[in-house]
């Protein structure tokens, strides 16, 4: 297993609100990757971002410790831990009152992968020069596009594309949207903020991600790609593949 992650501010705002977590197990052969992208003004919304991922990633790392494939219902119950754990914190000071995240994580224990998200930061799956993604977006114009009410380059363009309908910790419960699938031995992995995909289209990143060397050079090329088309909002992405040596790393929001 071999991953690679990074996160940016982009050219525009003063903060980062994102948060990234990746954690490789070579004695269980498990990996935990973690996306958050927070909201509810520059302070409140880092705060949520990383409640959020490390509270996820604490209950994930427990459950691991005693299988290395927990159930849907207990990856369920960690939702349910790292939304209250936001929660609370908005109600318990006036200065972080509404504020909430999206989460977007994989649990990946050999080819077998369990996707869990809430909010706008997607999955996506690139085999070969196909990408797909993996994940629903939680927003109100996606869902006026699954309605049938815009295009594709209509919701791309839609001036509310930036809201969203569900985040963690917003209110005291909030429901994930869970995908299991089997990865082939040489797909990669893709899990990135809408500072990523807001800024380039699915064939720029799977052309940018093909024709690096490695994935520390395709997330590389992937960051600088959206700022440089405007970076109009933070930016993270993180690759994984199952292939190759196996490594261990953990990085967070900058």
């Amino acid at each position: 297993m071999i991953v690679s992650g990074k996160t940016h501010q982009g050219m525009v705002r003063k903060n980062n609100q994102d948060t990234f977590l990746t954690v490789l197990h070579e004695e269980t052969g498990c990996a935990l990757l973690i996306v958050c992208d927070g909201m509810g003004g520059a302070k409140a919304g880092n705060i949520a971002s990383t409640i959020a991922a490390h509270t996820f990633a604490d209950r994930i790392e427990e459950l691991l410790s005693n299988t290395s494939s927990p159930s849907i219902r207990a990856i369920r119950m960690a939702v349910d831990r790292a939304n209250e754990a936001v929660f609370r914190e908005s109600i318990s000071d006036p200065e972080m009152e509404g504020m909430g995240t999206t989460l977007v994580a994989a649990l990946i224990h050999g080819r077998h992968a369990v996707l869990i998200n809430i909010g706008d930061s997607r999955a996506y799956r690139i085999r070969g020069d196909e990408i797909t993604q993996l994940t629903l977006d939680h927003s109100y114009v996606q869902e006026l596009y699954r309605k049938g009410r815009l295009t594709a380059e209509e919701a791309r363009h839609h001036p509310n594309r930036n809201l969203i309908t569900r985040a963690v910790g917003v209110d005291e419960f909030v429901e994930a949207d869970i995908f299991e699938g089997e990865l082939a031995p040489t797909d990669l992995l893709l899990l990135c903020s809408d500072g990523l995909t807001g800024m380039l289209e699915d064939n720029e990143i799977v052309a940018l991600v093909n024709a690096s060397r490695s994935l520390d050079e395709a997330v590389e090329h992937l960051i600088a790609a959206a700022c440089e088309n405007g970076g109009l909002d933070n930016v993270t992405a993180i690759l994984f593949t199952g292939a190759g040596i196996l490594k261990q790393g953990e990085a967070e929001n900058g």
